[in-house]
């Protein structure tokens, strides 16, 4: 996130002064600010002393003068952040939240070792060695090759790494045999993780996103790479675990296309395009939640890594599935052939000698301990039991909120990992889902659910993002956005998503399924009572429009404030613009794109 330092931030409001003579003795007034009120504090005449002749305390944008004593900051800075969300109920993100008192002590007794540093932390990076050599495996590397890896900083550095190499090894093709190479594109679907679109921007190629749609599920569609892909094509960024609906692409289909798309074209000079697979979060899930007959049931998808010949590398995240600190990820090769000399750097900076291939130098190191603690301390068993227990607690929620009561056809789900394999439906009771496991649909563990078109047509002036709204005010970080630009309109749809992560276990599943109930409940009141009360004279488009606009007020992120309208106040036509403008940025507004939700 990009930060600037605006007249906001060199001026702030504060809620003490003090004037020039006179002194505070507090030592927490140099921090203290507010965006409420400002009052003087002299303690001899309080208000002789005019607020432009005081002297502000607690610049909060510039260092202080003279610091304050260390456990002062501590309980000013502590304080500050307890209105930071709750993390354990912070659905929104895939990042682990929960470490074991035992894995916290390993972590801070590394806490200053960098990661860098081979020649004085030689064990440090032999702990990454063997990380890099689980991971090798865990994606079926095979006996005659040799991947090659690195750590990164999460898998936005290591999708960078993986997109550069592809265009590396594109540009050596096409000067071998003389051909242009100053227009690489690279191919992602719509549904992508901003970090890979970030890559194309970054590094100078061609972004071509290739729209989804509802019979994808939200996935690449194999069927439209033919207008896509070309000689110039670098490579595809498959994603295994969108961040939308928790979809794995289609990596065997989208390889068969490939291949009839090559066999068309023989005369190109860039053949056997390769694939990065984006496995954030699948990169864990799969070969621990999933056995691969159980994938090859799902038009091969036990073919989604190494043991996949188009696949040239994969990268995952640590800190999400790999239930670490934020911060780590890993990118491997499928063999160290495949990753060109040029990228790769031979240092003698810190004593010893160490290859690099990387956007960082110094970085922490713990986080690679952290890991090889859970890859020790879980085993194999472990991760699966915890990863299971998460899939089972994803279906079972979206079991309730299909057949709760309650929620009686005000519910669709989008996601899939609830459906079977046969037949898309789901079980007659939950307990097929431990019961039956294998029968069951693979993803990612959460759930991603919409009002559904029947309620949406008893109520369209209900705004879904009021639901999340509503849900934060009991602590639950449930965010609502747009799906993905796609080839049936499905983009005007908007979702509610739910990650559950191992920490979100089924009693508080039920809590949330709960407040779900009471907070559509009591929107469907207000809504019937709203309409009721208001003016007779008024067409029902009117009224409708004011509930909606009442209704999508209360949810703007920015309060009440963000989504007054100014009409009243309007005393020209630009001021009356700017007010209809102000309504139709709105929806904008509250509908917040979580592409790059980490």
């Amino acid at each position: 996130m990009l930060h600037k330092h605006s007249e906001k931030y060199r001026n702030p409001r504060l809620l003490v002064h003090r004037s020039k003579t006179a002194e505070l003795e507090l030592p927490e007034t140099k921090l203290l600010s507010t965006q409420f009120q400002t009052l003087t504090n002299d303690k001899t005449t309080p208000t002789s002393t005019s607020i432009q002749e005081t002297k502000q305390l607690g610049q909060r944008y510039t260092i202080p003068e003279h610091g304050i004593k260390e456990d002062v900051a501590y309980s000013l800075i502590h304080n500050e952040l307890t209105l930071d969300g709750n993390p354990h109920l912070n659905l929104a993100s895939f990042v682990n939240t929960a470490t074991t008192d035992i894995a916290k002590k390993l972590v801070m007794e590394n806490i200053n070792k960098n990661l860098a540093d081979n020649d004085e932390y030689p064990q440090l990076i032999e702990l990454t060695q063997r990380c890099v050599s689980i991971l090798a495996q865990l994606w079926c590397c095979s006996k005659g090759d040799t991947p090659i890896g690195c750590s990164t900083t999460g898998s936005s550095e290591a999708v960078m790494l993986g997109g550069l190499t592809m265009k590396k090894r594109w540009e050596h093709k096409m000067r071998a045999q003389g051909r242009d190479c100053s227009k690489p594109n690279i191919i992602m679907s719509s549904a992508c993780q901003v970090a890979l679109e970030k890559f194309a921007r970054y590094f100078d190629v061609e972004c071509r996103l290739v729209p989804v749609s509802a019979a994808t599920h939200f996935c690449m569609d194999p069927k439209l790479l033919h207008e896509y892909v070309d000689e110039n094509t670098i490579g595809l960024f498959v994603i295994m675990g969108t961040t939308y609906t928790g979809h794995l692409e289609d990596i065997s289909e989208i390889c068969r296309t490939l291949e009839e798309i090559e066999s068309r074209n023989p005369q190109w000079g860039n053949l056997e395009i390769p694939i990065h697979v984006d496995g954030a979060s699948g990169g864990f899930i799969l070969p621990f939640g999933y056995d691969a007959e159980h994938l090859s049931k799902l038009n091969g998808l036990d073919q989604w890594c190494f043991n996949n010949p188009r696949v040239l590398s994969i990268n995952t995240s640590s800190h999400k599935f790999g239930l670490t600190t934020p911060g780590l990820g890993w990118v491997l090769w499928r063999d160290e052939s495949l990753l060109p000399a040029e990228l790769r750097f031979r240092l003698k900076y810190l004593g010893g000698v160490e290859e690099t291939f990387g956007l960082n130098f110094s970085r922490p190191g713990f986080q690679v301990v952290h890991q090889y603690f859970n890859f020790m301390s879980l085993g194999f068993t472990g991760f699966r039991e915890r990863f299971r227990k998460s899939l089972f607690v994803a279906r079972a929620f979206s079991y309730a909120l299909l057949k709760s009561e309650k929620l009686r056809d005000s519910i669709e789900i989008v996601s899939s990992v609830h459906e079977r394999i046969a037949d898309g439906g789901v079980p007659q009771n939950v307990n097929e889902y431990i019961s039956q496991f294998d029968a069951f649909k693979a993803g990612i563990p959460l759930v991603a659910f919409k009002l559904s078109r029947k309620f949406q047509e008893k109520y369209p002036d209900i705004p879904q993002v009021i639901v999340s709204s509503m849900l934060r005010t009991r602590g639950w970080i449930i965010p609502n956005y747009p799906l993905p630009r796609s080839t049936d309109g499905s983009e005007k749809w908007e979702v509610l998503r739910v990650v559950f992560r191992s920490e979100m276990q089924l009693d508080l599943a039920q809590l949330l399924l709960f407040d779900i109930e009471t907070v559509i409940a009591r929107l469907v009141r207000s809504y019937e009572k709203v309409l009721r009360h208001l003016a007779a004279e008024q067409t029902e488009e009117e009224r409708r429009a004011f509930i909606y606009e009442m209704l999508l007020t209360l949810a703007s992120p920015g309060g009440p404030d963000a989504a007054a309208s100014d009409d009243e106040d309007a005393e020209n036509a630009e001021a009356a613009a700017r007010a209809r403008e102000k309504r139709a940025h709105l929806a904008e507004r509250t509908s917040r794109n979580y592409r790059g939700t980490c």
